[in-house]
């Protein structure tokens, strides 16, 4: 089983969030700043570099220079990331049905390295695919392929993961099946067809999957 990081097995929207609100208002802003650094920073799928000149602004920190303030973009909200609730007991559950568990995850090697290992997650995953280090990320079929290349407890035949394109369309490119974890959202049309499998939350559709 292949499994998406960022708001699928940890909670990313909410770590950034906490960490955005505490630096807005530690530099004496407030909620709408903290509005516009969210709508700038897309969930994380924004580049970077464009996120920058709003962190720059909604922290009032024109004395840091680009290099220091993409490293507090990429790291500072690592502290405040958690798993996703239920998913390690989902996970667990998984591996002693000797299934295999896969981490694909777009992102740099020391961010997502540092919230698999604050999380809980290292111990519960065979293996950990990060696009950075293997130098393709999702959509892309290669990086699917690079994480089905290692031997792994049970065939991996399921992408699991919250982004339509990414992770749905990705894994269906790559010949897998398909779990959506919806976040209440519904599915769009325009996206392809429906998932092989969708729930609310990353632990329901966990559950989902192993007893399927």
């Amino acid at each position: 089983m292949l499994l998406d990081l960022d708001n699928t097995l940890v909670d990313r929207d909410a770590a950034f969030s906490r960490w955005a609100a505490a630096a807005i208002a530690a530099a004496g802003g407030g909620d709408a700043q903290l509005q516009r650094l969210l709508a700038a920073d897309a969930h994380g799928y924004a580049p970077r570099a464009q996120v920058l000149p709003v962190l720059r602004e909604v922290l009032r920190a024109e004395e840091l220079d680009d290099a220091a303030l993409r490293e507090m973009l990429m790291m500072d909200h690592v502290a405040q990331v958690r798993p996703a609730p239920g998913v390690l007991e989902q996970l667990d559950r998984a591996r002693r049905r000797g299934i295999g568990l896969i981490a694909v995850t777009n992102g740099t090697s020391a961010q997502q390295r540092a919230k698999i290992a604050r999380t809980g997650l290292e111990p519960l995953l065979d293996r950990v695919v990060i696009s950075e280090e293997v130098g393709v990320a999702k959509p892309d079929e290669a990086i699917f392929r690079i994480a089905l290349e290692g031997p792994v407890p049970d065939a991996a035949t399921w992408m699991l993961g919250d982004h339509a394109r990414s992770d749905i369309g990705g894994g269906r490119g790559a010949g897998l099946r398909t779990g959506w974890v919806a976040h209440g959202r519904p599915w769009d049309p325009a996206d392809g067809p429906v998932p092989d499998a969708v729930a609310p939350s990353c632990a329901e559709l966990l559950a989902q999957v192993i007893d399927a």
